[in-house]
């Protein structure tokens, strides 16, 4: 009974089945992604395939909670890889190195949902468009200092793209932010929220369908304001 506590919920009732037999890519395992990647799995949702090119280093650790000492020097998407099989032995992780236009294909192939929780604006540009292009489902979070920042992108839709269109049209063309001090609390908080978010998405829930939602992590407070098509934007504006 893996998942008996999880099926009290209501809306979650009888999911198993329905989360085992989605796939989630997560771009980022870092912070943000590698105990999202991990409550996921834990969750049910056992297709994952992974994608970061960083090795794990000191400097990680004290946010970074998949990752010991013994760790250092070594490839995330391996260690989260093995993190996740030794959960639940019949997940099905595919391993990949930083994304690119040469194998996002296959990192996004059957996937229903994918997770930008990357670290820079070229890279988030980049896969949002790719999975605008392809219908997929999108979600991006990320966190800096107290601040963090979440919302999904149900590009499969094609009335949330006329209503609310595409992360494009909500992230303009904003400059990639200076590194900021950030605790391993406030990296955990955004990573469980943007996994509560992928599984509302994929058991079917649209509650935050066209929102953003800006957390104060300092004080927990969370401002959730409406998202609005950019009728000249130049990926999903024509």
């Amino acid at each position: 009974m893996r998942y008996a506590r999880q099926e009290l919920l209501p809306d979650f009732k009888g999911s198993s089945g329905l989360l085992a037999s989605k796939k989630a890519a997560v771009v980022g395992v870092g912070g943000l992604g590698g105990l999202c990647t991990y409550l996921l799995a834990g969750a049910g949702v056992i297709k994952l395939n992974i994608a970061d090119g960083d090795c794990v280093s000191l400097s990680n650790l004290h946010r970074q909670v998949l990752y010991r000492m013994h760790d250092i020097g070594h490839k995330k998407t391996e260690i989260c890889k093995k993190a996740i099989l030794e959960l639940d032995d019949r997940a099905e992780v595919g391993v990949f190195p930083e994304i690119n236009s040469g194998n996002f294909e296959e990192f996004a192939a059957g996937a229903d949902l994918v997770l930008d929780l990357s670290d820079n604006s070229a890279t988030r540009m980049f896969i949002s468009k790719a999975c605008f292009e392809r219908r997929i489902n999108y979600i991006h979070a990320a966190v800096g200092g107290y601040r963090g920042i979440l919302s999904a992108f149900w590009y499969a839709d094609p009335e949330f793209i006329e209503k609310f269109g595409c992360y494009r049209c909500f992230a303009g063309l904003l400059p990639d932010l200076k590194p900021a001090g950030i605790l391993g609390p406030a990296a955990s908080m955004m990573a469980s929220a943007a996994a509560m978010l992928a599984l509302q998405v994929l058991n079917g829930n649209t509650d935050l369908k066209g929102y953003v939602q800006l957390f104060d992590l300092k004080n927990n407070t969370v401002k959730k304001l409406g998202l609005t098509k950019d009728r000249s934007c130049p990926v999903c504006g024509g």
